[in-house]
């Protein structure tokens, strides 16, 4: 009786939206894996999408299942609301939850309970925030990284295609909800960017790198839309607080406030699907897409539009994850999950995790997916990439040479040290990572690694 009403409660909560699943039984799903949305829906062209099609590739790919994975999309993210849903999914014999993004671990809604009802008999993956159990795998990206690169490829992209006005390129970028890990960091390393090349314009090797006029670059100013740094964490000059479409009118009215911003040429919204909310506010500025590319799902609706997006490497993470949970691993019904995940994703994803000595030093050494061990009770870091071709405006040659030039190598170190001394160490003041130090500390650290490095990048 227990598990009836529980299957009931499962159809209460996604035949909204999944109406194919209730519908003459005519599509199945794979009740194995679950992904459990925290805000926003599994065709939410971010997050949620990108991880349920993650998870149904894994299914399709690795496992050999020609189906889609089960999920459920609670109606709010309160912790007895959520707590309903990871226990329903439980109960439809669920052995993994995808949970992407942190409301899944914050105080107050998910509060990490995923993990807790799933013990001895699961396990889960939470996208975007840290381990909290020996049953769960924390998967932490580097949304600074992919900030950075989106940020210098909309300079040197806007610079070499006229995208700016009166002489002045103005960068602008806000949040959804204030979260230093996974929001505010990528617009550190969007901001960091402009830092970078302005010292770097310096130097006529790194604009002939680039193909950049110098009587350009000497007159047009590179710098941030919003006058000033965030007050508080819901500044809303900054932040829409909401990941919610269509709640983002007051953070866009400021940055057209000319007493505010320097209405932006470029504009980045960390906030989920309020990126429509900013294609369709104003048609004169360019969009930075976040998490995914968020070009592509778009397409033609938002042709001409994207430059790039700062991505996450959800989709990737996500699988190579599931790989290493101990449900599939050492599934005896599918012997082959690791081997083929190794020969499918090894050179599709850069991982690393922290480790300490015995002094408590510690230091990021690289993960390889083929070694057969569990990840449960720990965490991969995952490095940012950026998005090109297709409905982006930047195309792969320039993608690949920023990167080359900007070597992950360079941006990982300013990425730990903006963990070890602000994320996880002293915020400012204002509660936010989005302050002058942070951005100027990791705008040198970059320059400090390029020069280091033996060449300029140049074939």
């Amino acid at each position: 009786m227990k598990k009836l009403l529980l299957a009931l409660l499962t159809t209460a909560i996604i035949s909204t939206s999944l109406t194919s699943v209730v519908s003459c039984g005519i599509e199945k799903h794979f009740g194995g894996i679950y992904l459990i949305t925290d805000s926003g829906k599994v065709d939410d062209k971010s997050f949620n999408q990108s991880t349920y099609e993650a998870g149904t590739e894994f299914t399709n790919n690795i496992l050999g299942i020609n189906k889609k994975i089960a999920y459920i999309q609670p109606e709010s993210t309160a912790p007895k609301t959520m707590k309903r849903a990871y226990k329903t999914a439980k109960s439809n014999n669920a052995k993994t939850l995808l949970l992407p993004g942190f409301h899944h671990s914050m105080p107050g809604e998910g509060e990490h309970q995923g993990a807790e009802v799933m013990k001895n008999s699961g396990s889960t993956i939470i996208l975007d925030s840290y381990s909290d159990a020996k049953n769960e795998i924390g998967v932490v990206f580097r949304g600074d990284v992919s900030g950075f690169y989106a940020g210098m490829s909309s300079i040197i992209y806007s610079l070499k295609n006229e995208n700016y006005t009166n002489n002045t390129l103005s960068l602008g970028a806000f949040g959804g909800v204030s979260n230093p890990a996974s929001v505010d960091n990528f617009i550190v390393g969007f901001l960091a960017s402009i830092d970078v090349y302005n010292e770097l314009k310096k130097q006529d090797s790194f604009l002939e790198e680039f193909g950049i006029d110098k009587e350009l670059a000497d007159k047009v100013v590179v710098t941030k839309a919003q006058k000033g740094w965030p007050k508080s964490k819901d500044d809303t000059t900054w932040f829409s607080n909401s990941f919610l479409i269509g709640q983002s009118k007051l953070v866009l009215d400021n940055l057209k406030d000319t007493t505010k911003s320097i209405k932006p040429n470029v504009l980045m919204p960390v906030a989920g699907p309020q990126v429509s909310d900013a294609i369709s506010y104003d048609t004169s500025w360019k969009v930075i897409g976040v998490d995914t590319n968020t070009a592509e799902s778009y397409g033609k609706d938002a042709e001409n539009r994207f430059i790039t997006s700062a991505e996450k490497d959800l989709k990737n993470a996500a699988i190579v994850s599931l790989a290493h949970t101990p449900e599939w691993m050492n599934n005896n019904e599918y012997p082959n999950i690791l081997k083929d995940v190794a020969e499918g994703y090894s050179d599709k994803i850069q991982l690393t995790k922290e480790v300490k000595d015995q002094e408590g030093k510690s230091e990021f050494i690289d993960v390889d997916i083929k070694n057969e061990e569990s990840w449960t009770g720990t965490d991969v870091w995952v490095n940012g990439t950026m998005s090109y071709g297709g409905y982006n405006l930047l195309d792969e040659e320039l993608a690949q040479h920023i990167k080359k030039y900007f070597s992950a190598d360079a941006l990982t170190e300013a990425s730990k040290k903006l963990f070890s001394d602000y994320i996880n160490g002293k915020k400012p003041s204002s509660g936010t990572i989005i302050a002058a130090d942070p951005i100027s500390d990791y705008a040198k650290t970059v320059v400090k690694n390029l020069s280091q490095k033996p060449e300029t990048g140049k074939e």
